[in-house]
């Protein structure tokens, strides 16, 4: 099963070399697997149109430079780490498949059958040119093959043992490599016996363009190959860096807040609202710092999410509608605030209850706890709490706030305002 056919159903394939099942570039397995044909078929197109001359040969070689080998996907850390690190036996996506040698065989005779038609016919290239041609093609073919394949050693010895080491690791690319660069010195000789016609110097300045242009082309894979490496390599770091970072963070904040929980296991409230605080900054920094609020519901949970930071209490908002933060709402806000400090602060109640409803016209705010009520009519007149930051504040505002305050009940705060 392919990583295409792994693949989810909505995904489209992606266009690559597939190396791993090549028979030379991995161009016709690529393009049938993304296509949804049988590889056979797609180098039987190939072969056709080589045919004619040669226009297959170069349109394969053009697709071998401008499609890029598949790279393995790698899963998720938990699943890629089922393996063992190679401990277990797993099914691998990218082992190396063979030519098969009957079609490999029936496609080359299609390919010698239709060459020789066509230049029997007369639609081929002259004799010399389609010399150069095949010679330059199995030349370049040859030499890239290497490209795709040859891995690099790193050698331990010293001196020309760490120049002699890797030739003799690689002893069989270098020999093609070598007969890859014979093959192309063919095909500029044989380009040379095809232009007679230009003289000794047309022919020789035709020889060297030649030689310029192949010798960029022997080299194009390579620097391709070093190019996707160091693409490679900055994905790898950048990756690095954010498990590092995120590595740090978790150290800085979620570890320490679960050291915390562990010395107050004992206190319910306090582990919730530590686990709480825990769970804004995480969602912070993951979804980066929150815009200012814009609306009175965002206002009221931001103030509650404020207070449960700073006391140890738990306040719970519920909101019916929600309406945009004018500045009027906003000073709303800020006496629901300070009516929410208030309770945690002076009520002894482990629970604060917001309630806010928003309706055509007016908007209302209840603030409300369980604890040890008080009597406003004796709140001293330098307390700003309660009288400058509530009341006179929704005055000025031209609000009205209220106060019911009970011994046995606790304290109710409404706040109401037109909109």
């Amino acid at each position: 099963m392919t990583q295409a056919e792994l693949a989810a159903p909505g995904e489209p394939r992606r266009l690559a070399r597939r190396v791993d099942r090549a028979w030379l570039g991995g161009v016709c397995a690529g393009l049938a697997e993304h296509l949804g044909l049988a590889p056979v078929l797609v180098r039987a197109l190939f072969v056709t149109v080589a045919a004619w001359k040669l226009v297959g040969v170069g349109l394969y070689l053009l697709f071998w430079l401008a499609l890029p080998p598949i790279e393995e996907a790698h899963d998720a850390p938990g699943l890629d780490a089922h393996s063992r690190r190679g401990m277990r036996t797993v099914d691998s996506l990218a082992v190396p498949r063979g030519v098969d040698l009957g079609q490999g065989i029936a496609l080359a005779l299609l390919a010698a059958g239709l060459l020789w038609l066509v230049q029997q016919i007369g639609w081929g290239l002259p004799a010399w040119w389609l010399i150069a041609g095949l010679a330059a093609a199995s030349g370049l073919g040859l030499i890239w093959y290497q490209a795709d394949r040859i891995v690099p050693t790193r050698g331990e010895s010293d001196g020309w043992g760490r120049w002699v080491a890797p030739v003799a690791a690689h002893w069989s690319s270098v020999m093609a490599l070598a007969s890859g660069l014979v093959l192309l010195g063919l095909s500029v000789a044989a380009a040379a016996f095809a232009m007679p016609q230009l003289g000794t110097v047309g022919a020789l300045t035709a020889i060297v363009g030649c030689v310029v242009v192949l010798l960029g082309l022997v080299a194009a894979p390579w620097a391709l190959r070093v190019r996707r490496a160091l693409g490679r390599a900055r994905e790898a770091k950048l990756l690095s860096d954010a498990r590092a970072d995120m590595a740090a963070h978790l150290h800085d904040s979620v570890l320490q807040t679960l050291a915390l929980i562990q010395r107050q296991a004992s206190d319910p409230r306090a582990v919730v609202r530590l686990a709480r605080r825990q769970e804004r900054q995480l969602r912070q920094w993951l979804y980066g710092a929150p815009a200012d609020a814009e609306t009175l519901g965002d206002a009221l949970r931001e103030a509650a999410q404020a207070v449960e930071d700073d006391f140890p209490v738990s306040v719970e908002c519920v909101l019916v509608g929600d309406a945009p933060l004018t500045p009027g709402l906003a000073e709303l806000v800020k006496a629901a605030r300070e009516a929410m400090v208030n309770a945690a602060k002076h009520s002894g109640a482990p629970d604060v209850d917001v309630y806010a409803e928003v309706a055509d016209d007016t908007v209302e705010v209840f603030i409300r706890d369980r604890g040890r009520g008080f009597d406003p009519d004796a709140v001293a007149d330098d307390r700003m709490g309660v009288r400058g930051s509530i009341l006179e504040r929704m005055t000025r505002h031209h609000g009205v706030a209220r106060i019911r305050s009970d011994a046995e009940r606790g304290t109710e705060v409404s706040l109401e305002m037109r909109r």
